[in-house]
C-alpha cells in the first residue's frame, strides 16, 4: 500500500494563510493610521478656524471699545461745554441785569444826592450816601418805588454828618430787586376752596 505525506501541503496551505491575515491586518492599521491623520488634520483645520474667528470678534470687541470710549469723552466734552456756556449765560444775565439797575437808579437819583456805595446782595440792593436834607432822600425813595425793578424800599439808617463845614443827612436805603415772588394768598391749591373769612 502506497502512503502519501500531505503534511508538507497543509503546512504551505497553513503559511498561505498567515501571510493573508498578516496583509488584511497591514492594510487594516495603514487604514487606521489613514483616518487617524486625516481626522487629526480635521480637528486641526477647525481648530484654526475657531481661533482665527475669535481673534476676528476680539479684534471687533477692541474696536467696538474705542468708539465706546470715544463716544463717553464726547459726551464728557460735551457737558463741560454746556455746563461753561451755562455759567457764561449765567453771568452775561447777571451782568446785564446789574447794568439796568445802575442805569435806573442814576435815572432816578435826584440831584443833591450823592451815592457813596453800593452792593447788590441776593436780590437786595444797598445804597448808602448823603444828601442836603433828608427831604430829598425820601424823594428818591418814592422815585424808586415807583420804579419797574425795585420793591420793598426801605430806609434802614439816618444820620446827621458833617462834611467840609457842610451839615449832610448821611442814608443808608435797601431794597429788593428782581421778579417779584407769588404772594401767600394768592396761591391755591387746585380742587381746594379758600377758607371762608369768619366774622
Amino acid at each position: 500500500m502506497i502512503r502519501i505525506n500531505l503534511l508538507p501541503v497543509r503546512e504551505t496551505k497553513r503559511q498561505a494563510n498567515l501571510r493573508k491575515q498578516g496583509v488584511f491586518l497591514g492594510l487594516a492599521a495603514a487604514v487606521g493610521v489613514f483616518l487617524s491623520i486625516l481626522l487629526g488634520v480635521s480637528v486641526a483645520a477647525r481648530t484654526a478656524d475657531k481661533e482665527k474667528q475669535i481673534r476676528a470678534a476680539t479684534e471687533e470687541l477692541q474696536k467696538l471699545q474705542k468708539t465706546r470710549d470715544e463716544v463717553e469723552k464726547f459726551r464728557a466734552e460735551k457737558a463741560e461745554i454746556e455746563r461753561k456756556l451755562g455759567v457764561i449765560a449765567s453771568l452775561e444775565k447777571t451782568r446785564t441785569g446789574q447794568v439796568k439797575i445802575f442805569d435806573e437808579i442814576a435815572t432816578r437819583i435826584p440831584e443833591r444826592v450823592w451815592l457813596d456805595e453800593m452792593s447788590l446782595k441776593e436780590g437786595v440792593i444797598t445804597l448808602s450816601g448823603v444828601s442836603i436834607d433828608a427831604e430829598i432822600v425820601a424823594e428818591f425813595m418814592t422815585s424808586l418805588s415807583g420804579s419797574e425793578l425795585f420793591r420793598d424800599v426801605t430806609l434802614t439808617e439816618t444820620t446827621l454828618k458833617e462834611k467840609d463845614g457842610l451839615k449832610l443827612n448821611a442814608f443808608q436805603i435797601q431794597a429788593r430787586y428782581g421778579a417779584e415772588p407769588p404772594s401767600a394768598a394768592a396761591v391755591t391749591t387746585p380742587g381746594t376752596m379758600p377758607a371762608p373769612v369768619r366774622q
